[in-house]
């Protein structure tokens, strides 16, 4: 058995029950739990585990670094309370996640369906407009870190496969917590059902919902490979990840701690590498769980591309300096084309 299989089977256990929590230790004078749904084993999860060690390498001991178990709390909550940044001062999630959590709708820019073509035009995006973005969390109550990814989001359905958009319309289908993924099933005709990830298994196997969309990396790790019957390799949306502090608690760091948790940028790059690295292997592993898998051809996902990349520009007047804003992702895209 491939070690990927190994993994997303261990992590799925551990997704489902949860696990205890860190020891927090009570001579250190500042705590930073950190919550996210990586399991263990996960990219995401080794990628926490990294800044742990960094953050508390570099800060001598004086910041402890508790990382939450996967299914603490959902992506939505986890970032409302790291903003009060008191149960939590930190947490590892989807730019959805926070802009649903942190009232900052602009982040839902970069999850606009077929924005990207590919990971260079992301990664472009993302470092190019690094501060830019930063800056919009700051005055939010967030302190951006780390740009990282969940990858690139595909349809994941039980009752039939998914091969245009017409088969989309009428299933009920779980949406993740955001304005832009329920206007995406809109477009579609598709039901949009919005339930946070740690529900999604019961939903799935109670015939709640027909399907998701999500990586094949994390449907897999979160133990959702068992419900599924087809898998549509549709890469409809890059979600880029970020782990974000409580600006309230940052602010309340000496100077030097301040420096020493922001200090885990780079991180962000190997952590796509790493998620990137398994998505080949996870693609594989479908066949372990009894899922089809189905391959578009170009003309087919153009076919999902038209109706999304259509709802770009009027989902984006939606929002308080969407136009603009877009406007700048587009420019630098276009850099890389």
């Amino acid at each position: 058995m491939k070690r990927t299989l190994a993994l997303a089977l261990a992590a799925a256990t551990a997704f489902a029950v949860g696990l205890t929590s860190t020891v927090v230790q009570a001579n250190t004078p500042y705590e930073l739990a950190i919550g996210s749904l990586a399991p263990d084993g996960s990219p995401w999860r080794e990628l926490l585990e990294e800044a742990e060690t960094r953050i508390e390498k570099n800060s001598g001991g004086r910041i402890n670094v508790v990382l939450r178990p996967a299914g603490f709390m959902g992506e939505v909550e986890m970032v409302q309370e790291t903003r009060k940044g008191e149960r939590l001062q930190g947490c590892g999630t989807t730019t959805a996640a926070i802009a649903q959590g942190g009232n900052i709708p602009q982040l839902q820019l970069v999850e606009l369906p077929f924005l990207f073509r590919n990971n260079a035009e992301a990664d472009h995006v993302l470092d190019a407009m690094f501060d830019e973005f930063g800056g919009i969390m700051d005055r939010r109550g967030f302190k951006l870190a780390i740009w990282s990814e969940n990858g690139w989001r595909s349809f994941g359905t039980r009752t039939k496969a998914i091969r245009t958009p017409a088969d989309l319309q009428g299933m009920k289908m779980r949406s993740q917590e955001s304005d832009v993924h329920m206007a995406m099933y809109k477009a579609y005709g598709a039901t949009a059902v919005q339930k946070p990830m740690t529900e999604v298994l019961t939903a799935l196997n109670s015939n709640v919902i027909d399907g998701l969309d999500n990586t094949a990396l994390f449907m897999q790790a979160g133990g959702l490979g068992e419900p599924l019957k087809y898998f549509t390799l549709s890469r409809h949306i890059y979600q880029p990840a970020a782990i974000i502090y409580s600006k309230r608690w940052y602010d309340g760091l000496p100077a030097d701690l301040q420096t020493v948790v922001l200090d885990v940028k780079d991180l962000g790059t190997k952590g796509r590498k790493m998620i990137r690295a398994e998505e080949g292997a996870m693609m594989d592993n479908w066949s372990f769980f009894g899922v089809e898998v189905i391959e578009l051809s170009g003309a087919e996902r153009e076919a999902f591309a038209k109706p999304a990349r259509a709802m770009h520009d009027s989902f984006a007047a939606t929002i308080d300096g969407g136009p603009a804003l877009l406007g700048k992702i587009r420019g630098k895209i276009n850099e890389k084309r």
